[in-house]
């Protein structure tokens, strides 16, 4: 399942704080409970897919790029000097000229979110 508002994810995500833990996982605080964690786990394919999990319900009932899979990968790109941008489609995210990534249900492995990256400033 595709995020219809993936503008408000990206922007909600920005608030949540995200621990790397290894090259593949990342703790992310939860939106509704701020005392608690899920976790992220993120494996890249050679051809630019993106499979990442998450612990939140959304994600486990079939949600592709939840907000704390959004911030996993924001946290993991800034510790490669790189910033990302999420896009809902390839053509949206091909006119950037910039590397670009597929977040796939790992499911189904239908095109999820469209991402490029880029130096961070």
């Amino acid at each position: 399942m595709k995020p219809k508002n993936l503008k408000k994810l990206y922007a909600q995500s920005k608030d949540l704080q995200a621990s790397v833990l290894n090259a593949h996982t990342v703790a992310v605080t939860s939106l509704t409970n701020p005392a608690a964690n899920h976790i992220v786990t993120v494996a890249y394919a050679k051809d630019g897919t993106i499979h990442a999990r998450c612990t939140c319900p959304w994600a486990i009932y079939g949600g592709v790029a939840c907000t704390h899979v959004l911030a996993a990968l924001e946290a993991l790109a800034q510790k490669r000097g790189k910033r990302l941008s999420f896009w809902r489609s390839r053509e949206d995210a091909q006119r950037q000229k910039r590397r670009l990534f597929c977040i796939k249900d790992h499911e189904t492995q239908a095109d999820g979110v469209w991402v490029t990256s880029r130096r961070s400033a």
